[in-house]
């Protein structure tokens, strides 16, 4: 049986947002955006680098530019349509801790109740100094407004990880469950699902319970890798739910340095179970604003929306732009269930 590919549509405006030059915490770019659709507004947190960025040559083998001073913050901006967006003068989080003074990266946000929880990469030491080795770990910011935000510290796992985001409902019994990536940026990457009993035991979980989680959860993976691949998958957007399962728009693995947009769905009550995904790809690097930027081949997924019946997928381009591509959902759907069980 002959089964269908599927591919995203751009949208003919890309990109929807760029840097704007005279700001100075986002002169350089805008990229791997959170957009959550709440009471008819589009809102977007998104990653940025400052004025004070330098480039200072070639990454050698890997396409792109060895960087220094990329110390990220977390923007806002608003939209009425999903396309055409007003970005704040001043940023939402700021790299201000002990824990993340060095970068607020990749944001994504969950709705529960009337919280909005923001989970993002927090860096402790500058990424460019060689003599020192950066904790990059999973942080936890919650706010009811897009204006006060509350830092709730390190939350993830003791060792290199990020690109985390909460279910906006409990699953699995009542439970609070949180999607993540593990050992990011490597062959053994993979995407994995923690459950919690509530949200306080999120943020001051059991000591040693990270060490005994990840220690299996290369076995129970919710989405795993091969040891010949330079790269697992990584987390994208958060979590979607539709009639046929939670739906993930995510980072695909690659065996090079080009980064393409995947899909699967997992089981409703118990997500940590894969019903099916994309055998490739559903977006890759074509358009210019794709190819070419601080780091070339980007297409990087860290928001999905449902409109009625289309999905949005906002996706930072080349690292410098933030872009849409949408889709019809059911069509989505349909395409992924041809793979079940494979």
């Amino acid at each position: 049986m002959s089964r269908k590919t599927f591919q995203l549509k751009r949208f003919p405006g890309n990109p929807v947002l760029t840097p704007r030059p005279n700001i100075e915490w986002e002169a350089k770019a805008v990229f791997n955006p959170a957009v959550i659709l709440d009471k008819g507004i589009f809102k977007m947190l998104y990653r940025t680098y400052p004025k004070g960025l330098e480039f200072t040559g070639e990454r050698g083998k890997r396409p792109g530019y060895r960087l220094k001073g990329n110390i990220s913050y977390i923007g806002y901006a608003e939209s009425k349509d999903g396309k055409k967006f007003i970005q704040r003068d001043t940023p939402l989080i700021s790299p201000d801790k002990e824990f993340d003074k060095f970068g607020v990266e990749d944001p994504r946000v969950t709705k529960i109740g009337d919280t909005f929880y923001i989970t993002y990469t927090a860096i402790d030491k500058p990424l460019w100094d060689k003599s020192q080795k950066p904790d990059v770990r999973i942080a936890l910011a919650t706010t009811k407004d897009f204006k006060t935000v509350i830092k709730h510290g390190v939350i993830g796992p003791p060792e290199t990880s990020k690109a985390a985001a909460l279910f906006p409902e409990k699953v699995n019994g009542g439970k609070i469950a949180l999607a993540l990536t593990i050992s990011s940026d490597s062959e053994n990457s993979h995407i994995a699902v923690r459950y919690y009993d509530s949200i306080q035991d999120l943020i001051n979980p059991v000591p040693g319970s990270w060490e005994k989680f990840i220690k299996n959860s290369k076995d129970t993976a919710l989405l795993g890798t091969y040891w010949w691949l330079q790269r697992g998958p990584e987390l994208g957007a958060p979590p979607v739910k539709t009639s046929k399962g939670w739906l993930f728009i995510f980072s695909a693995e690659s065996m090079s340095e080009s980064w393409t947009i995947g899909a699967a769905l997992s089981d409703l009550n118990e997500p940590h179970k894969l019903i099916a995904r994309t055998p490739g790809y559903i977006l890759q690097s074509v358009e210019p604003f794709e190819r070419d930027g601080i780091v070339p081949n980007v297409t990087f997924p860290s928001g999905a929306v449902i409109v009625k019946d289309e999905l949005y997928v906002y996706y930072g381009s080349a690292d410098t732009v933030i872009s849409l591509a949408t889709c019809d959902l059911e069509e989505l759907l349909d395409n992924l269930e041809q793979f079940k069980g494979r």
